[in-house]
């Protein structure tokens, strides 16, 4: 079962290991509730801030689900949470400008392609998503909390293309995308994410790749390789 986390790696990435390791191995099924978060804290040997760390990685990654009152539960099976794309990324060498180059390559062009593709149904669940984000991104709230809803608005927007390549493609490197913007504020995430909500609305596949790029370029200043992909915004 648990064991004590190794203090030379990212705490909360060995978390993450540690537990998808257990799905596979079939000692955590979906279903079952992981013991309350200070008892796990104390069992694996870490704080409660990488332990919260870990549970909204799995959180977005799908892997489980947190109840507010009630606990964690693991949400995924061993199929779903093979993912050796993330897996083998983690074990090698890496770099997290190559996680960014991917992301923006890809994502640019993925906003253009849904202002084209958008159906009713999916603005309007896509207008109930950018209220929460809302009310769920100032200053106050939790940056954790931030961050989840940053990493929900670039999903919805690869669900929108409907490309199951690109969705497969996107859901295996989500643990690898958390992990990079953690060291983003996600503050004024909203007023960057509406300018390309706003383009995606209107059907402007320009504008929309416009704004997505501008927001890369906003809260990854130091990648110095914009210009030459897409120019300047």
């Amino acid at each position: 079962m648990f064991q004590p986390i190794e203090s030379n790696v990212a705490v909360y990435k060995k978390i993450v290991v540690q537990i998808q390791d257990m799905i596979l191995k079939g000692e955590l099924k979906k279903g079952d509730r992981l013991p309350p978060e200070r008892q796990l804290a104390e069992t694996l040997g870490v704080g409660r801030p990488a332990l919260k760390q870990a549970i909204s990685a799995l959180e977005v990654l799908g892997i489980i689900r947190s109840r507010q009152g009630n606990g964690n539960y693991i949400t995924a099976d061993t199929m779903e949470v093979f993912n050796p794309l993330a897996i083998r990324f983690y074990l090698d060498s890496n770099s997290s400008d190559d996680i960014l180059e991917f992301r923006y390559i890809m994502e640019v062009q993925m906003a253009s392609l849904a202002a084209i593709k958008i159906t009713d149904e999916q603005l309007s669940d896509f207008q109930a998503l950018m209220d929460e984000i809302k009310e769920n991104t100032n200053e106050e709230t939790p940056l954790e909390t931030r961050q989840r809803y940053n990493n929900l608005f670039h999903m919805r927007i690869v669900e929108i293309c409907g490309n199951r390549l690109m969705i497969s493609i996107f859901n295996s490197i989500l643990s690898l995308i958390a992990d990079q913007i953690r060291f983003t504020d996600g503050v004024r995430f909203y007023e960057s994410h509406l300018k390309i909500f706003d383009a995606i609305k209107a059907g402007d596949p320009k504008g929309a790749a416009y704004y997505m790029a501008e927001h890369f370029e906003n809260k990854f200043p130091n990648y110095r390789y914009y210009k030459s992909i897409h120019g300047s915004v």
